[in-house]
């Protein structure tokens, strides 16, 4: 009889094969969903920005007035079009910790705007505040709440905007006026 069968060795070879490439492969793809999770929080909070700036220019939001001056506007009260209601990674939007910020850089008659944002949500996603322009993935910080203390303590306001002056906003202290920060804060939170 001339039968053909796999040896118990070839058997085990195939499954140590498998488990390699299992143990090498599963990583990686960890590794791409995370970075892809990453780029979408970037890309969600850009659109946060976005939508602040044109709910400024709408005037439901007001522009910073005077050289120095910011809004800051807590994500729940910025309104996407589609998306924004979780994380990318699935968590809530800690509203007392996420914002965008508003500050004009010029003056009163020629006010320049930048804007900023600040993040952090249930799954322990953070990101400092940071300039437009600067996001990028390694902005994002894990598990490290101390890189990213609340700006305003505690982040509260009123949904019309509540008039506040500021002694420190984190991350925006090359700016900071002699005599503290004239802010209008914008948040359901109430203190």
């Amino acid at each position: 009889m001339n039968k053909k069968a796999f040896t118990l060795i070839e058997l085990l070879a195939v499954i140590v094969i498998l488990a390699l490439i299992i143990v090498i492969a599963i990583p990686k793809i960890n590794q791409y969903i995370t970075n892809a999770r990453k780029d979408s929080l970037i890309a969600t909070s850009k659109d946060f920005i976005d939508a602040a700036r044109k709910d400024a220019i709408s005037e439901l939001f007001e522009f910073p007035v005077g050289t120095g001056d910011v809004t800051i506007i807590s994500l729940d009260r910025i309104k996407l079009e589609k998306g924004g209601k979780k994380t990318p990674f699935n968590g809530d939007w800690l509203p007392e910790y996420s914002y965008v910020a508003i500050l004009n850089v010029g003056t009163g008659i020629d006010p320049d705007y930048e804007y900023y944002i600040a993040v952090r949500d249930s799954k322990r996603y953070n990101i400092a505040l940071t300039e437009e322009d600067a996001l990028e993935r390694s902005s994002i910080i894990r598990n490290d709440t101390s890189n990213t203390k609340v700006t305003i303590d505690p982040m509260c306001g009123s949904k019309e905007g509540e008039y506040k002056v500021l002694d420190n906003i984190a991350g925006l202290e090359k700016y900071k006026p002699r005599n503290g920060w004239n802010a209008i804060v914008y948040s359901s939170i109430e203190c």
